[in-house]
């Protein structure tokens, strides 16, 4: 095992374009959240690339509003049905199966 990892963890390999938010609970602290990015914002950048930006706005929202948590989960059972109905509906899956 690599120094400084633990049983518990794993690795993701992240395109140098690409940014991930990470969401984790624990017993004893909640819910914690992380944003691990590709690569580094170059130093004097005025503006964040938009992929950076969009996660970390998730990110604060998530942490800064208690009710953003139940909205997001409402709105994924919500929709989730119609995927379900898009997929049946689809005609060329039947040739799939």
């Amino acid at each position: 095992m690599a120094a400084g990892r633990t049983p518990d963890t794993v690795t993701v390999d992240l395109d140098r374009s690409e940014v991930a938010l990470i969401i984790g609970e624990d017993e004893e602290s909640g819910m914690s959240v992380r944003v691990v990015a590709g690569s580094e914002v170059p130093e004097g950048a005025t503006e964040l690339p938009a992929a950076p930006e969009i996660v970390l706005a998730l990110a604060m929202r998530l942490l800064k509003d208690p009710d953003f948590h139940d909205d997001v989960l409402d709105w994924y059972y919500e929709h989730q049905d119609e995927d379900e109905e898009e997929e049946d509906e689809d005609p060329s899956r039947e040739d799939e199966e």
